[in-house]
């Protein structure tokens, strides 16, 4: 949208076609309130809704500090002592055992177990549920039944700590599928060769495939046990399901889900900022007694439809097991935990950075790279680190004046009308821009609305007087220093690949462009 200081609001109307000049000199005051409110729609149309952010933060788990809990720490030390003595113990045969029962077994993630080298992986088995009482985990009740492999060879289960999987070890020994790097972990990873895991690098896409291949075909091949599945991808606090990956889903076979709850009054096992694994291990061995439940829910067979499409699947699963929670469902997935660990490096508060990626993959089919160098713009832009941007803040960061135009743009970001704007509203209306069908064609026609005479390359006089052409006040210092940043090799032009590569960096400066310029794409293409 042009700015009122360079041409009236009417008079882009009637330009763009949108209202003929006679209807707009006759209809009253409704009229011109109507005109202008069109000629605040952004040229690229309206970004797509994101929805009510969720108020629930699956990653985060308030400490618990009281002065009681503290004294019961104390006082159960020597309880602690013996727990940890009798977990080596445990462990230490447990390796042993294992390692016996892989003698000659020179490739145990690729081809399945015998019966008998199955069979001699109970006295393993049995030890897990030893390591679960050390832990406090005295008794465990079960609900449902675990349905045999040939009505559901898949199993689904929410994921909230470390000791989610020692009771899958202990009741199921099955196939699981793990993060690649836990495999090469001294002693944990000779448990996990035991469980025949099919490795995954998370953030890999080709791995991610080759690991939903690997699932579908043991899947289907009743040589191997259960293949068991965490499809939130990462440990949440237990508030929420989030986000569920799709391999599970995707060789469309019945699944059966299995629901894991720890009620407790004092600790967690949750991971979820708590300081590690082995922090949470500390407060769990200093308690009485721990809490533990386990649900089987009954097995969900996928429609044709869902069988083409396993988010739908997935969605359907999840839900399921969200309402038998009593938890909601969230659009959160790992790239979130590790933007949030960006966040805390950059002093931004790491709540804030929680976006739901999994709802802006969807929408705008955004990675974690480019979801980051957007996080370092937005902390670049919050001087203060509180988490929002305002107006000033906004415009400081452009280094542009406040016009109709540059508080269009604001409102762009600004979704909710709060007068400031959050990282999540950030990442959306930056990824809007830059992933929309028509940003390559937009950067080209600025290129060359500017390029007056034709050259191929911008001299100072041509960006300064299409600066000045929008922002009439803007002065010329600040031309300059613009002109500079443009002008990345300071020879004193801007080519093409540098006005190009300054805007795919910066979609907000490009955004700004096509408030000032809202005709831009329709002008004529040169023969």
């Amino acid at each position: 949208m042009a700015s009122s200081s360079l041409v009236d609001g009417t008079a882009v109307e009637e330009a763009a076609g949108i209202v003929e000049p006679s209807t707009a000199n006759k209809e009253g005051d409704a009229t011109d309130v109507l005109v202008r409110e069109k000629s605040r729609e952004f040229p690229l149309g309206d970004s797509p809704s994101l929805g009510p952010q969720s108020t629930v933060n699956p990653f985060h788990e308030p400490k618990n500090k009281s002065v009681l809990q503290l004294l019961k720490t104390l006082l159960l030390l020597p309880l602690f002592l013996l727990r940890v003595v009798c977990l080596v113990t445990l462990m230490a045969l447990g390796y042993v055992f294992i390692r016996l029962a892989l003698l000659g077994v020179s490739d145990p993630l690729f081809k399945p177990f015998n019966r008998f080298r199955r069979a001699s992986l109970w006295t393993v088995r049995a030890g897990a549920r030893a390591v679960l009482f050390t832990m406090g985990y005295y008794y465990i009740p079960v609900k449902g039944r675990p349905a045999h492999r040939s009505q559901a060879p898949i199993i689904v289960c929410n994921h909230i700590s470390f000791v989610d999987p020692i009771f899958v070890f202990y009741r199921h020994l099955p196939v699981i599928v793990s993060a690649k790097e836990n495999v090469e972990m001294p002693i944990v990873g000779v448990f996990l060769k035991a469980l025949q895991i099919i490795p995954v690098d998370r953030v890999s896409a080709e791995s991610r495939h080759h690991a939903a291949g690997n699932i579908r075909r043991r899947a289907i091949d009743n040589k191997w046990p259960h293949v068991m599945l965490f499809p939130e991808g990462t440990t949440t606090n237990g508030q929420a399901i989030i986000s569920f990956k799709t391999g599970a889903f995707s060789p469309g076979l019945p699944v059966q889900p299995m629901i894991v709850r720890y009620p407790h009054k004092h600790v967690n096992p949750c991971w979820a900022d708590q300081g590690g694994p082995l922090v949470v291990l500390f407060h769990l061995m200093t308690q009485f007694v721990n809490y533990m439940e386990v649900e089987y829910l009954p097995v969900v067979v996928p429609t044709l439809k869902e069988i083409r499409d396993p988010h739908e699947y997935a969605d359907r699963v999840r839900r399921m097991m969200a309402s038998h929670l009593g938890v909601s469902c969230t659009d959160h997935n790992f790239v979130d935990v590790r933007l949030a660990l960006a966040a805390r490096k950059l002093q931004q508060p790491a709540g804030q950075s929680l976006v739901e990626f999994a709802c802006m993959e969807k929408l705008f089919h955004l990675n974690f790279a480019t979801a980051q160098d957007y996080l370092t713009k937005f902390s670049e832009m919050d001087h203060l680190h509180s988490g929002v941007i305002t107006m000033q803040d906004f415009l400081k960061a452009l280094d542009l004046p406040h016009t109709q135009d540059t508080e269009q743009v604001f409102h762009l970001f600004d979704k909710n009308g709060d007068g400031q704007i959050n990282f999540r509203e950030f990442l959306a209306g930056l990824a809007f821009v830059s992933k929309h069908t028509s940003f390559a064609q937009t950067i080209k026609a600025a290129f060359k609305a500017c390029d007056s005479n034709g050259d191929g390359v911008l001299s100072r006089d041509e960006v300064a007087r299409s600066l000045h052409n929008m922002f009439p006040e803007l002065p010329d210092p600040k031309i300059s220093h613009l002109f500079d940043t443009l002008d990345l090799d300071h020879n004193g032009s801007v080519s093409w690949e540098e006005f190009s590569n300054f805007l795919q960096r910066n979609p907000e400066y490009l955004a700004v462009i096509m408030a000032a310029r809202p005709n831009l794409l329709k002008a004529p293409e040169e023969p």
